[in-house]
Formats: C-alpha cells, structure tokens, sequence
C-alpha cells in the first residue's frame, strides 16, 4: 500500500513537471491542510500560516522544473515550509535571530518531522543551554552568532587566535546539540506525525 502511494505520488510530481495544474492541484489537496498545521503550530496566527502554505506552493510552482519524483516531496515541502516560517521569526524576533541560526543547524529535516513542533520550547531550550556554556564558549557564540562580529575581530577582541575562535564555537555548537539530545528532543522532532493510509 506504501509503495502504491509512493509510485502514484511519484506519477503526480512527474506530471507537475510538465506543467500539470491538475496534479499541482492534487499535491495541494494532499498537503496543504498538514502544511497549514504545520506553520500555525509554529505561528500562531491564521493569516501567517495561510500565507507560509501559499508561499511555499508558489514557489513549488515556480520550480516545478527542478523536482526530482524520485525524492522525498514531503521532506523537500516541509523544509521551504521551515525556511519560510523563520524568514517571519526573523521579522518579528530580530533580536532572537541567533537563536533561530543554533536551532537550524542543530535540527535535520526528513521525512518524518514532527509537525507539530512547539518553535518556542525550542528557543527556550535554546536559550538555557547557551546560560550553561562554559564562560569563554558562551562569550564567543553570542559575539558570533547575536552580534555578528568577524571570527578575526572577535579573536582581536579577545587577543586569542581565529583558529581559538573557531574551535569555541565549534565546542559550542556540539554541546547545544548533545544537549538538546540528551533532553529527548530529538524524538520529539522526528517523532512520526504522519500514518499512512
């Protein structure tokens, strides 16, 4: 039954690609409801979770040329979908904008991402994994990574080496993910929403 939903879901991604608004129209059917679901639990707003599933078939649309049946199109939409959904985080939370940087590196998207993933857990999970850095990893990552100082002015600063810098932040980066690990999180991002019919 999965293999027949996948080569059927293959046949309509194949079609969109020579320009078929009736598969394109089928693939909206399908996923723009759990698209819309998926940006609300992030925003919090009617208006700009109908606006992320907009944006994000449009640009499917637009690039419909370039897709590969043979990939995972829920994976690929969901991501535009994520990518989309920070572009108005950064918007609204400037400030915060580091925050959204550590979470995306730190966070993998497949085919079986949690939809409905709480964004602000993570910004606070986030946050108090920075709090317990070690003093100089902590300082480093906020240069780098909030203000947006140069790894080369930052080890001026500091009068330590770039490759010190680097190596920080480095350490930095791994014990935000060991840390968002050890607190399950990762099963709660992964964690599969969608069952097959």
């Amino acid at each position: 039954m999965k293999n027949q939903i996948n080569i059927t879901e293959k046949s309509y991604i194949t079609a969109l690609k020579n320009d078929d608004v009736a598969a394109f129209d089928k693939l909206f059917s399908d996923y723009g409801k759990r698209l819309y679901h998926f940006a609300f639990g992030y925003l919090k707003s009617k208006e700009d979770a109908e606006g992320v599933v907009q944006e994000v078939f449009l640009k499917i649309w637009r690039n419909r040329k370039q897709l590969n049946p043979d990939l995972s199109f829920k994976a690929y939409l969901f991501k535009i979908a994520y990518h989309q959904i920070l572009e108005l985080f950064d918007q609204l939370y400037r400030r915060n904008e580091y925050q959204h940087q550590l979470i995306e590196e730190s966070i993998g998207f497949n085919d079986e991402t949690n939809e409905r993933l709480n964004y602000q857990i993570l910004l606070e999970k986030v946050e108090s994994l920075i709090q317990k850095l070690p003093s100089r990893q902590k300082e480093i990552l906020l240069k780098r990574k909030k203000e947006g100082i140069p790894v080369k002015e930052i080890a001026r600063q500091l009068d330590i080496s770039p490759k010190t810098v680097e190596n920080h932040l480095t350490e930095a980066l791994k014990n935000i993910k060991k840390g968002l690990g050890e607190e399950e999180l990762s099963s709660m991002l992964f964690f599969l929403l969608f069952v097959k019919d």
